[in-house]
């Protein structure tokens, strides 16, 4: 079962992501991942096959450790359900270093999109159903705002999904939707949190906002 995390704030997220996914290791998984947006306007993302210590490791032997800081940013655990565990298969997800992603659920349309949006250029790197709405949001972007690219990205799924997405022109806001898959916001002073589940989120706060079917 995977695990969502993701916080927008006043200060550096990373290690409120890395508790996140800490606290959602009880429901088992193979690889985990984690993205920022930094001050700078980009995505910086670090995945590893492996427990969230492996995770951990692996942000630290990054070139440049302060990278991986800024005031927006998300996480994953993921237990593989398209594709091989490894680390091309682990979220998040990304498109053309633009748009970023983590999601749980099972898009069943998948194939036929993927088929689509390899006719009309896109190359993916993993085997996930996943990559495909990533992808369909920064097609979306070549028209409309970040906002409505969001929008018109989920008209198309067909199945399942919990999404936390982050766009690198963008850096104070994190969209969410739920259909499906639980997804829960927690709601700090000046901050907030979303979360598969609530107990990824109770080191920051005890307030939660949870998700309908079909929100955005």
């Amino acid at each position: 079962m995977c695990g969502i995390v993701g916080a927008i704030a006043q200060r550096n997220v990373s290690e409120i992501l890395l508790e996140g996914l800490r606290r959602l290791e009880y429901r088992g998984y193979d690889s985990a991942g984690l993205a920022i947006l930094n001050d700078a306007g980009d995505i910086q993302r670090t995945r590893a096959l492996g427990k969230v210590i492996e995770l951990e490791k692996a942000i630290v032997a990054r070139k440049g450790e302060q990278a991986m800081q800024g005031s927006i940013g998300i996480a994953h655990t993921r237990w593989a359900t398209h594709g091989v565990p490894s680390e091309a298969n682990a979220h998040p997800h990304m498109s053309s270093n633009d748009v970023v992603l983590v999601h749980n659920g099972i898009i069943e349309n998948y194939q036929e999109l993927k088929a689509e949006l390899k006719a009309q250029g896109y190359a993916f790197n993993s085997q996930t159903d996943s990559e495909v709405v990533v992808h369909l949001i920064h097609r979306e972007l070549k028209q409309h705002d970040f906002s409505q690219s969001v929008k018109n990205a989920i008209s198309y799924l067909e199945g399942a999904y919990a999404l936390a997405i982050m766009q690198k022109d963008n850096q104070d806001e994190l969209w969410v939707a739920r259909q499906g898959s639980p997804l829960v916001i927690g709601v700090g002073m000046d901050e907030y949190y979303v979360g598969s589940d609530p107990l990824a989120l109770l080191q920051v706060t005890d307030r939660f906002i949870y998700l309908e079917e079909g929100d955005i």
